[in-house]
């Protein structure tokens, strides 16, 4: 699905499918862990996508886009923590 004319369709479907995907899991999920877990995950590969797709870092600048990439998961397992934290405690 490459076209000259659209060259970030594809990537832009696909992560409106993501999006539609990790909001169907959440809302599914009831706090569950693999769900949360599942849903970082998405939330992660959609970051990867803008990153390196629409902010055209995937031939270029590969320092910025590593850097970025790490400040997502640090944020992600941050994220992580808190219902890892909560299940522990209960």
């Amino acid at each position: 699905m490459h076209d000259a004319r659209f060259p970030l369709l594809g990537t832009f479907i696909l992560v409106l499918v993501l999006a539609i995907g990790g909001a169907t899991i959440a809302t599914l999920s009831d706090g569950n862990l693999i769900a949360i877990g599942t849903v970082l995950l998405i939330a992660f590969a959609k970051a990867r996508l803008v990153i390196l797709d629409f902010m055209e870092l995937r031939h270029g600048q590969r320092g910025m886009a590593l850097s970025l990439l790490a400040w997502c998961a640090l944020l992600l397992l941050v994220a992580l923590a808190r219902p890892l934290l909560v299940s522990s405690l209960t």
